[in-house]
């Protein structure tokens, strides 16, 4: 077979787990084929393992596993490469043939066009939810640093340790952390917003959706009750990008290029935007998320008890994907309001499913399979922690009966978290999550952690032994007609 020099550029909207997964399954993949790789990763930590022009020139193939789109610069790298695209979401599965059908599966790149084939998908630009995750992805580290140091604010206080600000003679050092915490919330509705832009519009709408987001969440500058919060994000975040993209689309003259991008394009839409959102827009959004954030603290429990079942069963349906990532934004975009109930049905569901299924893998062996049974630790660890993607080759082998089970029970985990009264002030690290004040109460999160991972790995093994006594059944009849079937031959 012959060997090739690959190189590989991984990524999806959340940047947490799909694209440092699939890098490791390439490089695996390729290093047993005898091939070389180099895959560079652009997730939540930034690029990791940036492509040199060496390496992509000495490239005889280019992969592009992509949950977003490519920047204007990534299209420049690759042009005249022969590219191999498919989707992140799909490239776990096809991590072990991709290496034996390269040719057949190239295109030719030609970067320098504006609407730029990869394969037979058009992405000139990526969908609508690669953009939102984008802008959620960069508005994480503001929210995680800050809900850290609003908790470290709140453990220094059941310490004894004062907390008093300048009117109170002086400013203590919980008073500055929870202070400079808040910035953090105050700060990411603007930064998901401008990064939503960004993701369609490239620079140019960066600094005016940052602007007009940050205006537009500040109540006391709209004169409104509410400011946009979420809705604002999402609805500047498109509007302003697809605003952008439309004027930078219009041919203009080289020599003013630079001057559109820095200074006309921005002017023009902070200009039109601003005044919209004070007029018009910005009054309508804060209407709707006053009445959405006064409904949710007002729902009583018969329905705030099959909401909860609803987001959980959506956490943990497809494990990362569209479904997960719907419900997931909903309930992240109410931590800005100060609403955390709903934020903790994710803290506690969204590891779930890896954990469970590890563990079962590691309890009852011989209901999986060797390379599953591989997985288990990683699983435990990663899911644990981090993101609830490790289930994902468990449901790949077995998808009927592990997505069921997860999915039952990541909705039945959500209605014991609501009854609990658990609440989540920000992302952070899983189970460890209350012991950092992120999750309130601690015992009822662990609670209903154990509970969820139990009622998983039940309906993990009740579902598994139907599907097996299922399959027994069949093979057991097939023979029985082949049995006869070979009489009834002999006979003749």
């Amino acid at each position: 077979m012959e060997k090739y020099k690959i190189v590989a550029i991984t990524n999806c909207p959340a940047g947490i787990a799909h694209t440092y997964m699939v890098a490791e399954a390439f490089e695996k993949r390729a290093r047993e084929l005898g091939h070389e790789i180099h895959v560079e990763t652009q997730g939540a930590s930034g690029v990791e393992n940036h492509l040199t022009d060496e390496q992509i020139a000495e490239a005889d193939y280019v992969i592009l596993a992509m949950g977003k789109s490519l920047t204007d610069s990534d299209r420049a790298r690759f042009n005249g490469k022969k590219v191999i695209n498919l989707k992140v979401s799909d490239a776990l599965k096809e991590a072990k043939t991709i290496f034996d059908h390269l040719e057949e599966r190239s295109e030719l790149f030609e970067g320098e066009k504006p609407n730029v084939k990869l394969g037979k998908q058009n992405t000139p630009q990526g969908s609508i939810m690669s953009h939102l995750m984008a802008g959620i992805s960069a508005a994480l580290p503001f929210v995680i640093g800050g809900g850290v140091l609003v908790a470290l604010a709140n453990v220094l206080m059941r310490f004894g340790l004062p907390y008093t600000g300048f009117e109170d003679g002086g400013a203590s050092f919980a008073w500055i952390m929870e202070q400079v915490g808040y910035l953090g919330f105050k700060f990411m509705i603007p930064i998901m917003g401008a990064y939503i832009a960004n993701s369609i519009g490239d620079k140019p709408a960066l600094a005016p959706a940052f602007i007009i987001t940050y205006f537009a969440n500040d109540n006391t500058m709209l004169g409104t009750e509410s400011g946009c919060g979420f809705f604002g994000a999402i609805f500047f975040g498109l509007a302003i990008g697809y605003f952008v993209k439309w004027i930078k689309g219009f041919n203009y003259p080289q020599a003013v290029k630079s001057l559109m991008n820095l200074t006309i394009i921005p002017f023009l839409t902070i200009l039109i935007f601003g005044t919209l959102t004070f007029y018009l827009v910005g009054p309508l959004l804060g209407g709707l998320m006053s009445g959405m954030l006064n409904f949710l603290n007002g729902v009583p429990a018969e329905f705030k008890l099959p909401l909860a079942f609803l987001i959980g069963a959506m956490l943990a349906f497809d494990m990362g994907g569209p479904i997960n990532k719907i419900a997931w934004f909903f309930c992240f975009s109410l931590v800005a309001e100060k609403v955390y109930i709903w934020y903790a049905i994710v803290g506690v569901v969204a590891s779930v499913p890896p954990v469970a299924a590890g563990l079962a893998s590691m309890i009852w062996p011989n209901m999986f399979s060797k390379e599953e049974r591989d997985t288990a630790v990683s699983a435990i660890v990663v899911g644990a922690t981090v993101a609830t993607e490790p289930a994902i080759p468990f449901a790949m082998a077995d998808p009927i009966p592990m997505i069921t089970a997860n999915t039952l029970s990541g909705g039945l985990t959500g209605v014991v978290t609501i009854l609990l009264g658990i609440e989540r002030l920000a992302p952070g690290i899983g189970v460890f999550d209350p012991l950092l004040g992120l999750m309130t109460p601690g015992w009822a999160f662990y609670l209903a952690y154990a509970f969820g991972v139990a009622t998983n790995i039940l309906f993990i093994v009740v579902f598994k032994k139907m599907r097996i006594k299922h399959t027994a059944k069949k093979l057991a009849e097939k023979q029985q007609q082949e049995i006869l079937q070979g009489k009834v031959i002999e006979e003749k």
